[in-house]
């Protein structure tokens, strides 16, 4: 099953590639074809020949729409010719209305023909950051100055943005606020401003230019998928494939609470998690995911735990009691060794068939790359990580197992995306303080017991680092989140790490795309799921 959706993939992409070649030859062919007709368009004449006032407005807006596409329209022509045949107000709204059409249009087809590819191939030069700066919000002053400019064709620029990932909106409206200017002018001066602009010249090398963007994107695109570099995660919801959570559950309560979005959002797709695996010592923790699995219903999901002795063995008072309050305590508990479980977990599973999310210290994955790299190259699919701060920094989970980070980064087999510290640190989520309505709920009762609690909004709560690294390798990056670039990550001695491009890496990280609070509001209601999914035993 895994092996069709592997292939659908790469028929996808290549479908894709076709698609993409065909749409630029067809706009090339065309601009060859028409050039004459298009250059020397007389938008005077369609406008008298239109039957009413609104066939002559739809038939301007016909030509914006085909000028987005073909590029060598003279857009000064459009506008003055409305500004000759309509009430200055009147030409000003009907031009307004066709710029929007023009810079829309030619956005999507630079989104259709480059993408993100483009994006990531920009990112390895330190021009093509500073260019990138205008997307990421950084420099939408330059960006106005470019529409602003008469010397930067409005379709060029618009099919360039549309291969970057700068949002919409801002696209938006700052092209409209750059470009009306010149609008007015043309609209206000009509014929007298014709001689002031060499618009044989202008035409020309904005042909070249769009023709030369179009060649770059698809045939670096095309270098992309024969080599293999277009590698894209797919989630478990699409994919379905196995997971298994390893988790340090105890020094924090968000573990406790990426478990339950977990259960909750595999219940979505009738699935099971393969296992849970404690990365420390205490045997506590144990107990508590333990209960948290049959809460939420899921009895035959299999705990293991690290044969590591003294980890982080006695870092928790809420593991302590909440398995004494649903396991009867004392870490009695007993579950399987954590290198056993894996070696038998991947040796039965399909190849490619299993995402590993971890939430806690690397050294398990460490310890099993080190034991059976073969095994991990040939059955796991790729791992999801909490772990790092980046672009650089200190992370609690690097930090106290350093030698294994930097190992795992170092060695595992298989692409690694880490959810880092600036992710979850502003998504607060958590429980309602009531005690009657999280009565019997091992997940309210580990935010209760580590977290004192808010008084004012009566809220237990925790930020939510473990929960996005679980939310995304179910679900993708949807509206929250957007993947970097491949990064090469290295970690020192001390636990810190730091980035740097490397397209020969399989290394990436995840960055907000959504705003926290938006976020949390998403991952507070699976929290609130879990104890709906619980099944009788």
């Amino acid at each position: 099953m895994v092996a069709l959706k592997e292939k659908i993939r790469k028929a996808r992409q290549s479908l894709s590639l076709v698609a993409r070649l065909v749409l630029a030859a067809a706009i090339v062919t065309l601009i060859i074809w028409k050039y004459k007709a298009l250059v020397n368009i007389d938008v005077r004449a369609l406008i008298a020949s239109a039957s009413s006032v609104a066939a002559a407005i739809g038939t301007i807006l016909g030509v914006y729409f085909v000028k987005s596409i073909v590029f060598v329209v003279p857009a000064s022509m459009i506008y003055v010719a409305v500004g000759l045949a309509f009430p200055m107000w009147q030409a000003l709204l009907i031009n307004s209305a066709g710029i929007i059409i023009e810079v829309c249009v030619t956005w999507c087809l630079g989104r259709l023909l480059g993408g993100d590819n483009v994006a990531k191939i920009l990112n390895k030069s330190k021009k093509g950051k500073k260019l990138l700066d205008i997307e990421n919000g950084t420099k939408y002053p330059a960006f106005f100055g470019i529409r602003f400019l008469p010397l930067f064709p409005i379709d060029v620029v618009s099919l360039f943005m549309g291969t970057t990932t700068m949002k919409f909106l801002p696209y938006l409206l700052v092209s409209f606020a750059g470009i009306m200017p010149r609008v007015i002018l043309f609209t206000i001066l009509g014929d007298k401003i014709y001689d002031l602009i060499p618009m044989k010249y202008t035409i020309t090398a904005a042909l070249i230019i769009v023709v030369v963007i179009i060649a770059v994107s698809i045939v670096r695109y095309a270098i992309k998928v024969a080599r293999g570099d277009n590698w894209e995660y797919e989630p478990i919801a699409e994919s379905r494939r196995d997971i298994i959570l390893d988790t340090d559950i105890g020094p924090d309560s968000d573990d406790a609470g990426a478990l339950a979005v977990l259960l909750s959002l595999i219940k979505r797709e009738d699935m099971a998690p393969i296992g849970v695996v404690n990365c420390t010592s205490n045997k506590n923790s144990n107990g508590v995911l333990r209960a948290i699995l049959n809460y939420c219903g899921f009895y035959n999901v299999p705990v293991a735990q690290t044969r590591r002795e003294g980890f982080l063995e006695t870092s928790s008072d809420y593991a302590r009691l909440v398995d004494e309050k649903y396991m009867s305590g004392a870490g009695g508990y007993e579950v399987e060794n954590s290198l056993d479980f894996y070696k038998k977990a991947l040796k039965n599973a399909q190849d490619d068939s299993v995402v590993i999310v971890t939430i806690g210290m690397l050294g398990n994955i460490a310890e099993l790359t080190a034991e059976y790299p073969d095994l991990v190259k040939k059955k796991v699919h790729a791992l999801i990580a909490m772990a790092g701060k980046f672009p650089e920094g200190e992370e609690f989970n690097i930090v106290q197992d350093a030698q294994a980070a930097k190992y795992v980064f170092e060695n595992f087999p298989r692409p690694v995306i880490c959810s880092g510290f600036e992710v979850g640190e502003k998504i607060i989520t958590g429980f309602d303080s009531d005690e009657n309505t999280n009565a019997g709920n091992p997940v309210y009762d580990c935010y209760l017991f580590h977290n004192t609690g808010d008084r004012k909004t009566g809220r237990v709560s925790n930020k939510s680092w473990d929960l996005t690294a679980v939310q995304f390798a179910v679900e993708g990056c949807g509206e929250f989140y957007k993947m970097s670039h491949r990064v090469k990550i290295t970690v020192d001695e001390n636990g810190r790490n730091t980035v740097e491009n490397d397209r020969n890496s399989d290394r990436y990280y995840l960055k907000l795309k959504a705003k926290p609070d938006t976020v949390a509001q998403y991952l507070n209601g699976l929290l609130t799921q879990c104890k709906q999914i619980k099944t009788e035993e």
